[in-house]
């Protein structure tokens, strides 16, 4: 419970504006919170730009802010508040992938012409043939690629989960995408 009381004090800190406190709370989620976009949006199977990132990134911390932090003030340290913060960026980006995709696919209105040129359905497919490289790994590195990219988990989190030294994750991995290029290409 170690790591949830500093989430706790860190959230505290964030509530009282004690300086420095909420700039501590995005650096030490910031990537967490591109990684749920990017998994999001490749489980949608939307090509997610950085454009969409930035986006989504300023909905959820708009969403944090909202109402003096009314997100913030909801966390009770019962999980990791990276596990808290996940489950709203999930939702933060689902709904404004469905949107972009309504959008895309003509259901806000407007005339073919002021829609971008993006198609998601290129996405889909992408999507499908990655997946169906990654079923062609060997395990453990299917496992470890689906842990990693997908589900987003930690280097420590997979090594506990498959039972393999926690030094031999990053190069597993690093083998397993030269062996996804291979198969892509």
């Amino acid at each position: 419970m170690a790591s949830n009381s500093a989430d706790k004090n860190l959230v505290e800190g964030c509530l009282d504006r004690f300086p420095g406190a909420w700039n501590q709370l995005v650096d030490e989620n910031i990537q967490l919170i591109f990684h749920g976009i990017y998994q999001v949006g490749f489980r949608m199977g939307y090509r997610v730009t950085s454009e969409d990132v930035e986006d989504i990134t300023s909905e959820v911390f708009l969403e944090i802010l909202k109402d003096d932090f009314v997100f913030l003030r909801g966390y009770r340290g019962e999980s990791k508040l990276s596990t808290y913060l996940c489950t709203l960026v999930h939702r933060k980006a689902a709904q404004e992938i469905s949107k972009r995709v309504r959008y895309l696919n003509g259901n806000q209105g407007g005339s073919v012409s002021d829609r971008p040129s993006r198609v998601p359905t290129s996405g889909v497919v992408e999507t499908n043939i990655l997946r169906e490289a990654i079923s062609r790994l060997a395990m453990p590195e299917r496992a470890m690629v689906g842990m990693f990219y997908l589900e987003g988990r930690s280097y420590k989190e997979i090594s506990v989960s498959l039972g393999i030294a926690l030094n031999s994750i990053g190069p597993m991995l690093g083998r397993a995408r030269l062996k996804l290029k291979g198969l892509l290409a």
